[in-house]
């Protein structure tokens, strides 16, 4: 026996007790001074943890529990003492844990599962990233103490669930920092994540998840919506009774799944990306291996650990599940074998419905682009309905089509931020038109079905709306974002090869389909306020978009409602028209002029003359566009009469204009004229031979507006001829296929109003603003009254406006005589909106150009 020592090996042996005792704890004082002396210099450190490799070495072979506990103390102060040199003797660290891992004692495993802890919870990625052999000795501690825990456990003894925790707690702790390796966090995950998976199954219905992820969400099912304060003191009041347990030897089933549940929170709790991706990729591929059967589990299981994510990192999950799929969508559509197709099926089924879980989930994900992943699923169902349908059957097709329709529509009505509604229908819809324009002479069945299901998806949106509340306040959707659909009404010019494969009966379908969704979508967004979220008083009522030139409806000759009306006319004169389609569209047409009123009946004038018949005809496209025209004039006058009748001179009905409309409709009546199906009425038994009655003329119409204050904001003369020039030039339109030749379907509204938009005199506010200082000027000069202000004008309620004599819209005439210095009263000049605005090709001024260089300005 030696008798001399090393001042460290000194220092060492002095922190072991006397005695052959297996349960001994460090000399406190000894061990106090032993760290200091090991912290002052590295190389001190490193002759400490070789002489603690050595003696450990020599008490596993002796079986001297007592030193060996001992020396796991030492080694877990000196970790926390020393943390910042880890590196110089974490490698030792591991080979000293390895051999007492050997012993297999319970009560050495489970303080070296202590030690373990300490170990996993002040390491870095600069010794994964820079130290192999670390690595390899990490790994194999790591999977030695959960490999070990697993085997004990399944032997009957009676330390079974004292062995499962030692499994289920090593998991915990290396979930710490296995994210700073790859090769680490493979392959601990797939050895972790089934044990935890397992316990969790064994112990948790899916009751019981339901109830754990509406605490990890602090909410409440819909009906009581309260918040659950004391979920977090719980959850720590459990983790202290499971220490508590384990250390008198009472440990439960219950301890157990508290155990493991907290391991699958430390691995989703963390801000380390890869981690959450990797974590999330091998739990929903653990529950479809191991629970295929139970997929309601699964799902709830997986939203249940993404609730323990950073709420701004949650995306990361869902983007990971969208990658995953895609990968296997397309192995589907390159295989041919049968097994193989069955397996990624299956993944692919799998992985949607635990999407469509998060997607639906109450929990929120900051930083989520839903844009972005609305044109991915859309992208995945396009890519299932035209690839990968070749090689699936057409049952499973659809299923897996409606898991993605669920994904689609619970996200966008999911609300994050104000507008994603409206950016939600629209990418919907746009995709619908790029699929619709793909299409070929070999995937027209195809396209037909996808097209269906994506107006399907739309309706399905509107409706969860109007179910759903939420607490962020939303913006309505807009007649803008149905543009682009728009161009399923004139089917024909906008998609001809679909036109040209497809069936007459296939475009009907769509269209039909089409305005079915159009009609809900006014039903729920622009008419009611069905939704919880909608009857608010924070938003605002539909009432505004009856205020004349409402988005520039009147100011801007290329809005929404003339792009509406252009398309109706290609749609009356499609060979392939359908009449009960039409009657959908006539009764989207009243739904719109009673919620835009002035606004869509200063578009609409100039294409009445246009559709009006002035003589018989056989034609089913010119009475349907004849019997559309009077059906819109006639509800025209009856909303002029409820919605501004306050700005009527006189009563509507001694108007002649009403009772010519009825005299004309008597004669199409009589004469067989009149499509009853577009009304609801019944046809006339007899037909009586004559001419048609044409007392509603221009005459009579512009009459009729010279009684109402709104004069000014209506069509006179000239806006009828502007439907021609609009139906012939088809003026703002771009087709797709840029072919040179322009047709009513390439039409594109834009936002802002394009330069030179109602000649140069600014909006209807500018010239308001305008005329109150010219007014302000001019009533000082001769009265001194007080000021005129932009809020005594009253702008933003223009009928209000139009009712008072005193403050009109100014018009061109008197602001050239105000500026002159005479008196802006009693002007009769008519209206500069009354006048047509021309337009100028800018291809001809570009041809007028000299020089070549000249041509690349942009205009």
């Amino acid at each position: 026996m030696r008798l001399l020592h090393a001042k460290h090996q000194k220092l060492i042996l002095q922190c072991y007790p006397p005695g052959k005792s297996v349960d001994k704890k460090p000399n406190p004082s000894e061990l106090s001074y032993l760290l200091y002396y090991a912290s002052t210099r590295r190389v001190k450190l490193e002759k400490v943890i070789d002489f603690l490799a050595h003696k450990t070495k020599s008490d596993a072979g002796r079986n001297r529990s007592g030193n060996l506990q001992v020396t796991l103390s030492i080694i877990a102060a000196l970790i926390d003492k020393c943390s910042n040199n880890l590196n110089v003797f974490a490698s030792q660290v591991c080979k000293i844990m390895l051999a007492i891992l050997n012993t297999q004692e319970l009560p050495l495993i489970r303080l070296l599962v202590q030690t373990y802890g300490v170990l996993c919870s002040k390491l870095d990625g600069g010794l994964f990233s820079g130290d192999k052999d670390f690595v390899d000795l990490f790994c194999q501690l790591s999977t030695g103490l959960i490999s070990q825990g697993v085997s004990k456990s399944n032997q009957p003894s009676l330390n079974v669930l004292e062995w499962k925790r030692i499994s289920l707690a090593t998991c915990r702790h290396s979930f710490k920092c296995i994210g700073y390796n790859t090769h680490v966090s493979k392959s601990l995950l797939s050895l972790c994540v089934p044990l935890l998976t397992e316990q969790v199954h064994s112990s948790s219905s899916h009751d019981d998840l339901l109830k754990r992820l509406h605490a990890n969400l602090n909410v409440e099912n819909d009906a009581d919506r309260r918040l659950s304060k004391s979920v977090t003191g719980r959850s720590m009041s459990k983790m202290y009774r499971v220490k508590s347990n384990a250390d008198t030897d009472s440990l439960s089933e219950d301890d157990l799944n508290v155990e493991a549940l907290s391991a699958l929170r430390t691995l989703f709790n963390t801000t380390l990306s890869s981690q959450i991706s990797d974590a999330t990729k091998e739990v929903v591929e653990n529950n479809l291996k191991s629970y295929p059967n139970e997929e309601e589990w699964g799902t709830t299981f997986l939203e249940m650990c993404a609730s323990w994510i950073p709420v701004q990192l949650r995306f990361i999950t869902l983007s990971t599940l969208l990658k995953s799929i895609t990968v296997t969508s397309e192995k589907v559509s390159r295989s041919t074998d049968a097994a193989h197709l069955k397996s990624h099926f299956a993944r692919m089924v799998h992985f949607a419905k635990n999407i469509s879980g998060l997607v639906s989930s109450d929990f929120n994900m900051i930083g989520l682009s839903i844009t972005d992943v609305t044109q991915r699923l859309l992208s995945l169902q396009t890519f299932l309905h035209l690839m990968a349908a070749d090689n699936l059957p057409a049952d499973k097709v659809a299923y897996l089509s409606s898991i993605y329709s669920e994904c689609i529509c619970n996200l966008s009505s999911h609300i994050y931020y104000f507008d994603q509604v409206s950016d939600s229908i629209e990418a919907i819809l746009v995709h619908m038109d790029t699929v619709l324009i793909s299409t070929t002479a070999d995937n027209v069945e195809q396209v037909y079905g996808l097209v269906l299901h994506l107006l399907d998806d739309v309706s399905t949106v509107l409706n969860l709306l109007s179910a759903k509340s939420s607490a962020i306040i939303r913006n309505r959707a807009t007649l803008e974002n149905w543009s682009v659909s728009l161009q399923l009404l004139s089917f024909s010019l906008s998609y001809k090869e679909f036109s040209e494969h497809g069936t007459s009966q296939q475009i009907t379908q769509i269209q039909a389909k089409y305005l079915a969704v159009f009609n809900l979508f006014l039903e729920k967004e622009l008419v009611k306020s069905d939704s919880p979220e909608q009857s608010d008083s924070k938003i605002g009522e539909r009432d505004d978009m009856l205020i004349p030139n409402f988005n520039d409806y009147l100011e801007n000759s290329q809005n929404i409602l003339a792009h509406l009306l252009v398309h109706c006319n290609d749609f009356f004169e499609d060979s392939i028209l359908n009449v009960n389609v039409a009657a959908q569209l006539v009764l989207s047409l009243r739904c719109i002029l009673h919620a835009t009123g002035a606004n869509f009946i200063h578009n609409f004038l100039p294409f009445f003359q246009h559709w009006q018949q002035s003589t018989y005809s056989s034609s089913l496209s010119r009475r349907v566009k004849d019997t559309s025209a009077y059906i819109l004039m006639q509800d025209s006058v009856e909303v002029l009469e409820s919605k501004y009748n306050d700005c009527f001179k006189s009563d509507v009905h001694s108007l002649p204009l009403a009772a010519f409309i009825s005299e004309d409709i008597i004669s199409r009546r009589e004469r067989g004229q009149w499509v009853c199906e577009l009304d609801g009425t019944s046809s006339t038994p007899k037909i009586i031979p004559g001419e048609l009655s044409m007392k509603v003329n221009k005459k009579s119409i512009f009459d009729f507006f010279s009684h109402i204050s709104l004069h000014g904001w209506t069509p006179s003369q000239g806006p009828f001829r502007e439907a021609d020039v609009l139906l012939e030039n088809g003026n703002g339109y771009s087709e797709h296929s840029m072919n040179g030749q322009l047709h009513a379907q390439d039409f594109r509204p834009v936002n802002t109003k394009p330069v030179g938009a109602g000649l140069g005199l600014g909006t209807v506010s500018d010239i308001s603003s305008i005329h109150s200082g010219l007014a302000n000027q001019s009533s000082r000069a001769n009265v001194g009254s007080a000021d005129v202000t932009q809020a005594t004008i009253e702008t933003r309620s223009m009928i209000s406006l139009m009712a008072r004599e005193e403050h009109r819209v100014p018009r061109v005439a008197p602001l050239k005589l105000s500026l002159n210095g005479l008196s802006i009263s009693g002007a009769s000049s008519p209206s500069v909106l009354e006048k047509q605005i021309h337009t100028t090709d800018v291809r001809s001024i570009l041809d007028g150009l000299d020089s070549d260089d000249d041509r690349e300005i942009v205009v």
